[in-house]
């Protein structure tokens, strides 16, 4: 019955009786076609944006080709969609517009977050225990939760437009793609953008550069004079918003 209904397997049509009022075909369509639906059901509530943004029958037909192309291969249906993301990005119609896949890895990327083990979050209070010295040797590390991403449409503006229950923008093509940050925090799960230089900062910071190395590339965005002010005001803004689970010294 599994393989019946999972591969299309119609070996168990001979075990199955017809009944008085419907073909064994018929019954066994039931099943088959009643997971679907489950599985559909998985999908809007995993991507209730992407849904709201696409309406009904569009989304339905996602849906039914997502199923036929990965097929749940976990009792746990939490993880069903994780591929959702990758499969619009890489099949047409759906490819065509890069805003549909991006829609749906903001939302990925925010259940991700949401989901993810509890770590460390770093407070100013471990940072002031660190004297002058040392702050340039330190490193940085992430908060466990925290999740980036990297888009080339809109597709955040018409995330935060269907959040609020809004008419979403015209989708449209940045002229420079936009990094995006999803995280955790004990107030909530938060999706942000991040100006380049702090994007750029960001993602040094996560490879183990050091602070003083940190404040040597955010000279190269603007005023070198500034360079070490700007860094330690993106450093402070990640402190506050509980974007960071810890921090080491090295040398």
């Amino acid at each position: 019955m599994q393989r019946a209904i999972l591969d299309g397997d119609d070996a168990v049509l001979a075990l199955i009786p017809d009944s008085p009022r419907e073909r064994r075909e018929v019954l066994l369509d039931v099943y088959r076609n009643g997971y679907t639906l489950r599985l559909a059901e998985v999908l809007r509530s995993e991507h209730a944006a992407l849904h709201a943004y696409l309406g009904d029958e569009t989304f339905d037909d996602l849906a039914r080709a997502y199923i036929a192309a990965h097929p749940s291969r976990t009792p746990n249906a939490r993880w069903f969609a994780a591929a959702l993301p990758t499969f619009l990005a890489n099949t047409e119609p759906y490819s065509d517009h890069a805003q549909i896949a991006e829609l749906a890895a903001i939302e990925r990327a925010s259940a991700d977050a949401f989901d993810a083990g509890d770590g460390p979050v770093l407070g100013l209070d471990a940072l002031a225990a660190f004297l002058p010295e040392h702050w340039p040797g330190l490193v940085l590390m992430p908060q466990s939760s925290a999740r980036l991403l990297t888009l080339s449409s809109n597709a955040l503006a018409i995330w935060t437009a269907l959040d609020a229950d809004e008419e979403p923008p015209e989708p449209a093509i940045l002229a420079a793609p936009e990094t995006v940050v999803a995280w955790r925090s004990q107030h909530g799960t938060h999706i942000r953008a991040m100006p380049p230089e702090e994007a750029m900062m960001w993602r040094e910071a996560v490879k183990g550069l050091t602070f003083a190395g940190l404040c040597e590339m955010v000279a190269t965005y603007d005023d070198p004079d500034t360079a070490a002010l700007r860094a330690a005001t993106h450093l402070q803004g990640w402190i506050s918003a509980g974007l960071l689970g810890g921090v080491r010294v090295t040398g």
